[in-house]
């Protein structure tokens, strides 16, 4: 029955494409789309054959394509035709031919998601700590974008995060073979809108989510970056973010929720004498706005007697964020005395006590990480309720710096290269300002 009302033109799709009829049903209805279907044929040994399976050609944006649609069923391939098309008028060529018709992208020899990463690592000037970082956040693009992830059941996602059994490289595997040309300026637009909408309408949720979403994008087109690109010798497809424009969704201002005096007060009675870690800790990111891992990998010989400084330079274990990280900080007398006295309790090269560094990681691996979470608990019970607690500490400290010396200062003191990333994210407003009226 199906068939019969199927066109069928064993010569060509061409007038499959050019049918009208008058009353045809919305292109949205399933059998809009049986009438538009179609047979191939080919050639055999000199003999003429029909294929089995039905397909359809499409046009869009002035381009036509045809589409085999893996069923002989004509009711099957007409959902499937209609699930092609539909795919087609929200997500353009480039997304919707890596998605339906693999073999045009592999014909074009597009290198797929693992070997672009492998020649990145290989021939790139990236840190591997920032390739592991930009690599994860373009395959998370990837999936969402292939949606890879649709359709599967609870315990097959739960398979990705399986490091024991297997389920973990599996998974690697499958986005590692996706081809990059799923990536266009599209689909990344596209998917930062879903992205975004997930998020709902609370202004909340969505505001960290359009920054999470900027901060995806602007790791993923570090990796097309011309610097990059340049030097790798595979075939990649036209840069994604090409004339795509990223939305700047605001700065995250910091907001203090500490009070430094108390929050000393509280370390002294409760840390000082019982967690001398923890409280070394402390002092290091709030008094001298040390990062966790310069604090994690500070030695004592980077602590200056003579000028009561801490140097933060590269050592044999430790790489500076950039170059403006490389600084020499300022302490007074007391803070400065009240560090050294740990040394005496010390035996090893480093201030705080932890595990032999590990070099070759390419994940944040803290030497301290249970000092770090430890101090991270407390901090919470004392009403620190910033995601990254630990962190606030040091922008407390940049902010103090702000409100006696200028943002200058605060940016030196910080090791930031622009002063609008200290002004922006690390700076609160630590005195009051407000305008006296005169008495009428």
């Amino acid at each position: 029955m199906a068939q019969s009302r199927t066109f069928q033109n064993n010569e060509s799709g061409q007038e499959v494409a050019k049918l009208k009829s008058k009353g045809e049903l919305s292109r949205f209805h399933v059998d809009y789309w049986k009438r538009r279907l179609y047979r191939k044929t080919f050639t055999k040994q000199g003999e003429r054959h029909t294929a089995l399976e039905w397909s359809v050609r499409l046009q869009h944006l002035g381009r036509r394509e045809a589409f085999a649609l893996g069923s002989a069923n004509a009711s099957v391939a007409a959902a499937k035709a209609k699930e092609v098309a539909t795919f087609l008028e929200a997500n353009g060529w480039d997304t919707t031919l890596a998605r339906f018709k693999p073999s045009v992208i592999r014909k074009a020899e597009i290198c797929t998601v693992g070997k672009f990463l492998e020649e990145v690592s290989k021939r790139s000037h990236l840190k591997p700590a920032t390739l592991r970082r930009y690599a994860v956040k373009l395959r998370k693009i990837v999936v969402d974008i292939a949606r890879l992830e649709v359709g599967l059941g609870e315990a097959e996602k739960r398979a990705k995060y399986d490091y024991v059994n297997g389920g973990r490289k599996a998974w690697l595997a499958r986005v590692n073979d996706q081809c990059l040309s799923v990536l266009t300026r599209d689909s990344t637009n596209e998917w930062r809108n879903r992205y975004v909408a997930k998020a709902g309408t609370d202004p909340i949720t969505r505001k960290s989510a359009e920054r999470s979403a900027a901060s995806y994008l602007r790791c993923v087109r570090s990796l097309f970056s011309q610097d990059v690109i340049s030097v790798l010798q595979v075939n990649v497809p036209p840069n994604p973010f090409a004339g795509l424009k990223l939305r700047d969704p605001g700065p995250q201002r910091y907001r203090s929720d500490i009070n430094p005096g108390w929050l000393l007060s509280c370390a002294d009675s409760e840390l000082r004498e019982v967690y001398p870690q923890q409280y070394l800790a402390l002092i290091l990111c709030l008094w001298a706005g040390l990062r966790r891992k310069e604090a994690d990998l500070l030695t004592w010989s980077q602590l200056d007697v003579q000028q009561r400084q801490i140097h933060i330079r590269r050592t044999e274990h430790f790489e500076p964020k950039s170059d403006e990280s490389e600084r020499s900080i300022d302490l007074s007398t007391s803070v400065f005395d009240l560090i050294w006295s740990f040394k005496a309790s010390g035996n090893s090269d480093f201030v705080l006590s932890g595990a032999e560094p590990n070099t070759s990681a390419t994940y944040d691996c803290y030497r301290c990480d249970k000092t770090w979470r430890d101090l991270n608990a407390w901090l919470r019970t004392k009403g620190v309720q910033q995601r990254k607690a630990i962190h606030a500490l040091r922008k407390e400290s940049g902010s103090l710096v702000a409100s006696q010396f200028g943002i200058e200062a605060a940016r030196h003191h910080l090791g930031h290269r622009d002063i609008r990333t200290t002004s922006a994210h690390y700076i609160a407003k630590k005195t009051r300002i407000e305008v006296s009226l005169p008495a009428s």
